[in-house]
C-alpha cells in the first residue's frame, strides 16, 4: 500500500475544510485534503442550492486569507436586518453604526466552493484526494494514519470536516448529543420584481421562522433566498406543489416586500437538527464545522461558527507553543471552540423553542422583549455586533 507523508490531513472538502486547507497552507503546512465524493463533478455541484450568509467577521478572516478578493463579485450584501414577531407592529430593525463595515454577505455555496477549490488546485502546499473513503484511522503518539483504498496517509494531525454524518467520528467512536426538530426547512430560489436593497428579513411565525435573503441580481431580475421552517406535512406538500402555487403562496406572505416573483429557480428541503460532540478532540486529531456541531438554521450562524473553529486553529499554529496535533493543541483547540459552540447551540434552541410556542405568556414576553429591544440602542448594538462577529 502506498504511503504518504503531509502535517495535516484534512478530511472533508466542504466550505469550512476547503477554507482551513486554506489557512493551513498560507502557515506553510503540507496538507492533503481526502474526500469520499467528487465535488468537481457538475451533478455534485448543482445538487447544493443553499446559500451562506458571511458574517462581517468571516469574510475579514477571509480577506487576510487573500481570498475574499475572488469572492466579493459573486456576493450580495446585507446593510440590514428587519426582524418582525407574527405582524408588522412587532419589529426590530438592525444597521450597523460604523458604515464602513457592512452586516454580512451572501453568496452561493456552489459558487463559494468551485472558487476556493479552483484556488486551492494552483497551491502547492495541497494536495487533493477525491473519491477517496476513509476505512480506518490509526493514531500514535507521534502521527496519526489515515486509510484509503489503496494508500495510507500519515501526519501529525487529521482535522474531521466531514459534516453531521462524520464518517472520521464514527470510526474514532466520539460521542454526539443530538437533538431532531420537528420543522424541516425549505429552501427556494427566486426571482422577483422588487429589490431587497440590501435588506435581509426574518419573520418569526408559530410554524417556525421565515428567512428572506438578498442574492446577487441575475440578467436584471432581482433574486433572493428563502429559508422557510415549517411542519414536515406543509413542507412535503410544498414541495410537491407546482411553481405558481408556491409563488401565490411566497407573494401572500411577503409579496409587500419583492412584489411579484418571476421565477422559482430552485427548491429543496432538508431536516432540521442540531448536535454536539462530547468533545472535539482524540488523538491527534480534532473536529471542526458540522462534524463537531450543528445548529437551528434561525440565527444563521452555523457556518460562521465553523470559521471560528479554523480561527482558533490558525491562532494555535501561530503561538508556535505547540507540536501541531499534540495533545495540548488538541485540548487547547477543545478549550476554546467547544465554549463557543455550547453558547451559540443553547442560544439558537432556546429562541426557536420560544418563538413557536402559542401560549399567551409567550406571545405578551416576545412583544415587550421585541419593544425593549427596538428602543434600546445599547442592546441594538450589542446583538448587531454579535451577529457580525466582530
Amino acid at each position: 500500500m502506498k504511503q504518504i507523508h503531509t502535517d495535516v490531513v484534512i478530511v472533508g472538502s466542504g466550505l469550512v475544510g476547503l477554507v482551513a486547507a486554506h489557512c493551513l497552507a498560507s502557515l506553510d503546512f503540507k496538507v492533503a485534503v481526502v474526500d469520499k465524493k467528487n465535488f468537481h463533478n457538475s451533478k455534485n455541484m448543482t445538487k447544493d442550492i443553499r446559500t451562506v450568509a458571511v458574517s462581517e467577521g468571516s469574510k475579514q478572516f477571509l480577506e487576510n486569507l487573500s481570498l475574499w478578493k475572488n469572492l466579493n463579485k459573486y456576493s450580495e450584501p446585507i446593510k440590514n436586518i428587519k426582524v418582525f414577531n407574527r405582524r408588522p407592529s412587532n419589529k426590530i430593525y438592525f444597521e450597523n453604526s460604523n458604515k464602513n463595515q457592512l452586516l454580512g454577505y451572501v453568496i452561493k455555496n456552489t459558487i463559494f466552493s468551485k472558487i476556493l477549490r479552483n484556488k486551492l488546485s494552483k497551491n502547492k502546499k495541497v494536495k487533493t484526494y477525491f473519491n477517496s473513503e476513509v476505512s480506518n484511522i490509526v493514531p500514535s503518539y507521534d502521527f496519526s494514519q489515515v486509510y484509503l483504498k489503496d494508500k495510507v496517509i500519515k501526519a501529525k494531525l487529521i482535522i474531521a470536516a466531514d459534516g453531521k454524518s462524520s464518517t472520521v467520528r464514527n470510526i474514532v467512536g466520539t460521542k454526539i448529543y443530538k437533538k431532531k426538530y420537528p420543522e424541516m426547512a425549505l429552501v427556494l430560489n427566486l426571482f422577483h420584481e422588487k429589490s431587497l436593497n440590501g435588506t435581509a428579513y426574518e419573520i418569526f411565525n408559530k410554524t417556525g421562522p421565515f428567512a428572506l435573503l438578498p442574492m446577487l441580481s441575475k440578467n436584471n431580475f432581482y433574486q433572493s433566498s428563502i429559508i422557510w421552517s415549517n411542519n414536515e406535512s406543509f413542507v412535503k406538500n410544498l414541495l410537491c406543489s407546482d411553481n405558481k402555487f408556491i409563488a401565490n403562496i411566497i407573494e401572500e406572505k411577503v409579496g409587500e416586500i419583492i412584489g411579484k416573483v418571476k421565477r422559482i429557480n430552485s427548491k429543496q428541503s432538508f431536516p432540521l437538527s442540531a448536535h454536539i460532540n462530547e468533545k472535539f478532540f482524540n488523538k491527534r486529531l480534532i473536529y471542526i464545522g458540522d462534524s463537531a456541531h450543528s445548529i437551528h438554521p434561525i440565527a444563521g450562524q452555523g457556518w460562521n461558527l465553523g470559521i471560528k473553529d479554523v480561527k482558533h486553529v490558525m491562532n494555535l499554529c501561530k503561538t508556535n507553543e505547540f507540536d501541531i496535533g499534540d495533545e495540548n493543541f488538541c485540548k487547547n483547540y477543545n478549550n476554546l471552540s467547544y465554549k463557543d459552540s455550547f453558547q451559540l447551540l443553547q442560544i439558537t434552541d432556546v429562541l426557536n423553542s420560544h418563538f413557536i410556542n402559542n401560549n399567551f405568556s409567550n406571545k405578551v414576553l416576545s412583544n415587550i422583549g421585541f419593544q425593549i429591544i427596538e428602543n434600546n440602542i445599547s442592546i441594538k448594538d450589542r446583538i448587531t455586533k454579535f451577529a457580525m462577529g466582530v
